[in-house]
């Protein structure tokens, strides 16, 4: 199956290629032949914008963490007028309705991270952790708006959730998993918040 080819410069069609072929296929069994060949650019060009597959792939991730931070941004700020913990259990929905259309391989960061484990992955794990950090972040924020007693704590406690409904899409290929993970998230934050 073909891939989509981005539109822009060559560097963004390599980042925005490299980040669904990796995706789908993974990081080791994606070889840059395939990666460039999708990009609809040589091998040279690819070399011109990267050092290495590994630099690139970086570059993939650090895109897709803009992506999905700019694509939560926009979904919270639509749902604002809603109480804090509502939208938290909010992200719980989009995230299923993102899986069911595009994401049944689960987490493209944990996928990634079970992947890098080489020294010359360095950058690419710090891009992953950077993420995962964004996310605890972000709920732990939502968290401190509804009063919590400990938002840092309860934003750790709804990031291990999230990547579990990951893990669970990534073996079951069912985005229902968000379902399960919206109702233990209600959990998290009726032991949490007060009364």
């Amino acid at each position: 199956m073909a891939e989509r080819t981005p539109r822009g410069t060559a560097r963004d069609r390599l980042v925005e290629t490299t980040a669904a072929v990796i995706y789908r296929r993974g990081v080791t069994a994606t070889g840059v032949d395939t990666i460039t060949a999708a990009a609809t650019v040589s091998k040279p060009t690819l070399y011109a914008h990267f050092r290495s597959k590994s630099e690139l792939v970086t570059a993939a991730l650090a895109r897709q963490a803009e992506t999905r931070r700019d694509g939560l941004t926009g979904y919270l700020a639509g749902i604002a007028d809603r109480p804090p913990a509502e939208r938290i259990l909010a992200v719980f929905d989009w995230l299923r309705d993102w899986h069911r259309d595009a994401g049944a391989r689960g987490c493209a960061f944990l996928n990634a991270a079970a992947e890098l484990v080489e020294s010359d992955d360095a950058a690419a794990r710090q891009v992953i952790r950077e993420h995962k950090r964004w996310w605890a972040d972000t709920f732990a924020e939502l968290a401190g708006e509804a009063g919590a007693r400990d938002p840092a704590r309860i934003g750790e406690q709804l990031l291990l959730v999230l990547d579990g409904a990951n893990a669970r899409v990534l073996v079951e290929g069912d985005a229902a998993a968000f379902d399960t993970g919206r109702q233990l998230a209600a959990l998290v934050l009726a032991a949490g918040l007060p009364r």
